[in-house]
Parts: C-alpha cells; structure tokens; sequence
C-alpha cells in the first residue's frame, strides 16, 4: 500500500521543520508529505534541512556516494503544498484537511498535526494495519517537555522524555485496540484510506475554527458504519503553552458546540462549556439543550488561563 502524510499549518515554522526531520528520519518514508497553509504560503526550509540530515544520518550519507555527490539537493519523497484562506479570523481547519486529501494520490493517509513528530516505526505500523484492518485508525501520541526539540534533537531523546496523554488509552507498539468510543477520536494522529475517508464525506466545514470538527468526523464515521480503533503508531507532541480553558477559542467553541448539538443532538466539549459556565461566560443547562453566551472572555482572561504545565495538558 502506498501511503501519504498530510498536514495543516498556519505559524509553526520551527513545528513544521522538525516534523519534516523526523519524517527523514521514518523506516518507511511516505510516498507523499502533503502541507496545506491556513492563510498563508507553505515555506518549508528543505535544502537546508536535508543537508542537516546529510551530516547526520547514514543512510542519506549513502544516497550522496551513490549519486557521487557531496550534498543533498532533493527530498527523498514527493512534497506538495497549497493553501486555502479563511475569513482571517477562524482557522479553516476542515476545508485544509478536505483539501490536503484532495491531492492524496495515494491509498493510504495519515493525517498528521504540524506539531507532531513521527517515530521511526509510525508510517510502517499505520501501513500495515491499514493493509490488514482498514478503519479509522488513531495514533498513539506522547507528549513532550518543553525544550525537548530544541538544537540537535534525537529520536532516543523524544522516547525517553515523552509521556502518554491520561485521556488516551496506553498502547505497546504496533498493538491494535478496536473501539466503538467515538467520542475519543482525536484529529492531530490517525490514518485512514482514501475510500474510508470521502465515504465519511471528508471534514464537515460549517465547523469554522477551532473544536468539534474532529469529533463530528468520527461521528460521522459511526454513521457510515466504518469502524473505530487505537493503534500503537507513535507520534511526538511538540510542547507549546496552551489556555485552560481555551478561552483564546471562545467564540469557536461556542459556536461549533451549538452547530454539534443541532446535528447530532448531543453536546460536545461539555468540560469545556461547563468551565465557561463556571467563569459566567455563558449560561450552559445540557438537558435542557441550552447554551446562552453571556460575554466574551477578556485578554486578562485569556492571559490568565494560558499555562505552562510540564507536558502541554
């Protein structure tokens, strides 16, 4: 099976250089890395990157002797790139992922969040589960410090440092856990093949920025009856700060929670909305399907919440 890593970015330059080492560095390399920028161009650094590589890594150091050469000048898999623009406000998150898949020509996709770093083992462990069990398959992503990507970063550093997500299940490499818990999926790490993938019917886009779209995804592949499971393809989580609650997401969340609950008639987030509740942004009551926003947070606020816990969660 041929497969392609597909990725969304707006900033994260240094997260979208280290992912593109650490596909060099993949067992298996993708047939394709296809990055889709969010109200921006792609840059990707990638001659310097390679010759980086070169000095490092002895099987690229091999492909310069054959090519009797004294650097790198190519990547040794396809590299594609595009962009969609949004209202400038929200991210399009959904239309980027609907669009990266649009130029997947290949049976196989992982969909790869720009601040996840593949182990070695990923690309090969999704293929053949794919191969084997075709489904909606979600990684297993650890956790880094911060710091831990910093100058001349290697995998046996990442494994040591990483730590599992105490959301997720603990999964040994390579192991398979078949699910019907939906409601787990999470978007930055899980494969699918391209069949699956436009039976679902891709990313529903009504979800504009950020929260609910991956969730609505997975119900979505509930209701066209592909199935759901954990499988231990590793995948590293750059650390960067984050808001707790994600107030810098308000209105998003709001917005997409109510757009969630008009389609599938649950609520989504409900930890988020009740810590929302709790800070008297909004008036949130689940059994009686009502959500009333009462104010937007204030940049002290938002200020406020952001934190700086050990592993990013």
């Amino acid at each position: 099976m041929r497969i392609s890593v597909l990725t969304i970015v707006r900033g994260r330059q240094t997260h979208l250089e280290n992912q593109l080492r650490g596909l060099l560095r993949s067992e298996i390399y993708p047939d394709q890395w296809i990055v889709v920028g969010m109200d921006q161009e792609v840059q990707i650094a990638v001659d310097k990157i390679m010759m980086e590589h070169s000095r490092t890594e002895q099987k690229v150091r091999d492909r310069v002797a054959v090519a009797g050469r004294d650097s790198i000048d190519t990547c040794p898999f396809e590299i594609r790139t595009s962009r969609v623009d949004g209202d400038g406000r929200q991210l399009p998150l959904a239309e980027a992922r609907n669009r990266a898949a649009s130029l997947c020509q290949t049976e196989g996709m992982i969909f790869l969040d720009v601040d996840c770093i593949a182990a070695p083992q990923m690309i090969g462990t999704f293929r053949t589960t794919l191969k084997e069990q075709p489904r909606l398959w979600m990684g297993d992503v650890r956790y880094l410090p911060a710091a831990a990507t910093e100058g001349g970063w290697q995998m046996p550093s990442l494994f040591k440092h990483a730590v599992d997500h105490p959301l997720q299940p603990i999964l040994q490499p390579a192991q398979r856990i078949d699910s019907d818990r939906y409601e787990l999926f999470w978007s930055l790490c899980f494969a699918i093949t391209r069949d699956d993938f436009f039976t679902i019917g891709g990313f529903d886009d009504s979800f504009d920025g950020y929260g609910g779209e991956d969730t609505d995804f997975a119900f979505s592949a509930c209701q066209a009856e592909v199935p759901f499971g954990f499988v231990g393809a590793t995948a590293f989580h750059q650390y960067h700060a984050v808001c707790k609650p994600p107030l810098n997401h308000f209105e998003a969340i709001v917005r997409n929670a109510i757009r969630f609950q008009n389609k599938w008639g649950v609520w989504p987030m409900e930890s988020w909305l009740n810590a929302f509740a709790d800070r008297g942004l909004i008036r949130f009551n689940p059994d009686a399907n009502k959500l009333v926003i009462l104010r937007n947070p204030t940049a002290e606020e938002i200020r406020s919440s952001e934190t700086q816990t050990p592993a990013g969660f």
